[in-house]
């Protein structure tokens, strides 16, 4: 799936659901504000969205180099 949901966001960063689901909230808000007319699923945030705002993919690689 193309989407994460909250119980795997909670695993990735470990806040508590309240956290989560506020975080999954601002970051659809700020993806319609950047891509006005994109759908929003409830809940859920895009991997790719979620993966360039919280800089995921450089911490994977910055931890591989050590």
């Amino acid at each position: 799936m193309n989407y994460y949901n909250a119980s795997e966001i909670i695993e990735i960063t470990g806040l508590g659901k309240s956290a989560v689901y506020k975080l999954i909230n601002d970051l659809n808000t700020k993806l319609k504000r950047e891509f006005p007319g994109t759908l929003i699923v409830r809940g859920k945030v895009p991997k790719w969205y979620f993966e360039k705002k919280l800089m995921i993919n450089e911490i994977k690689k910055g931890n591989e180099e050590k």
